[in-house]
Order: C-alpha cells, then structure tokens, then sequence
C-alpha cells in the first residue's frame, strides 16, 4: 500500500513540476514580450524611451536683485553644459511656489530647463548636482524637478 501510495504521488509531482516550468517558460515568453512592445510603442521610427526631466530655477534672490542673464548663462556655462553636452532646452517662464517653511508665496521669474536622455543612474545623480549647485549659487529653498518617460529620437 505504502509503494502504491508512493506511486500515486511521484506523476502528481512531475506533473506539478511540469505545470510550473511550463508556467515560467510563458511567464519569461510574455514579460520580453512587453519590453518588445513597449519600444514598439513609440509612434515614429527610431524613437525610443527616454526620461524628460524639467527643472524649474526660481530667478528671486533673498536680499539682493534676481538672478541676472550673465549670471544665468555663466551657471548654464559651467554648470549644465559640462554635466549635459549632449543638449538641453531653457526657455522662460512665471512661477508661483508656496514655501513649505514660512508659507509665503513667492511669484518668480523662471528658468526652465528640459533635458530628454536615456534614464541611468549617472542621470539622476547629475540633476541632483545641478539642482544643488543653483541652490547653493543663489541662496534657493529648492529648485523644482519633475520627470516622465516620453518617445524621442534625436
């Protein structure tokens, strides 16, 4: 009875053990799949998945005049050109940001500053860079960074 017994529970097992390898196989099969897809994705050829990053650089100065053009491009200068040579767009804006310390609202004149590159370790760690450079420059509670994942081809 015990050899039967032992009999019966061997197939159920390899069957188990089929069932699942079969499980993983299709699991692998569809999880390349959707990388497949989502580089297939993107609506014109050559494109491909990248990280946009916009950074927002209030232009007001505690105690002092805002932020001047000269020493806005002498920060692009030494700062974000050498961290981002492949390119980059700054265009300008109005901003309003509440601060989380006083609660006062400031209204700034604003950079915005858009950079669309593949997302790696090396990426985050340069905007980081760049936010606290502007923020240590000029005196900044911080500088706004938002990201989303986009198409693009350059």
């Amino acid at each position: 009875m015990v050899f039967q017994s032992t009999k019966l529970k061997s197939p159920q097992r390899r069957s188990g053990w089929r069932w699942r390898a079969a499980a993983c196989v299709l699991l692998l099969g569809t999880l390349s799949q959707g990388v497949h897809a989502q580089e297939a994705a993107c609506p014109f050829p050559d494109q491909k998945p990248m990280l946009v990053v916009q950074m927002y650089f209030g232009r007001t100065v505690p105690h002092r005049h805002p932020v001047t053009p000269v020493e806005w491009n002498e920060f692009l200068k030494r700062t974000v050109t050498p961290l981002f040579p492949d390119g980059f767009t700054v265009y300008d804006a109005y901003g309003q940001w509440l601060s989380p310390q006083s609660h006062a609202v400031s209204r700034d004149p604003t950079k915005v500053l858009v950079i669309a590159t593949s997302d790696t370790p090396e990426l985050r760690a340069k905007v980081a860079e760049v936010s606290e450079t502007y923020r240590r420059l000029f005196h900044q509670e911080s500088v706004g960074v938002t990201s989303l994942t986009e198409c693009g081809a350059f």
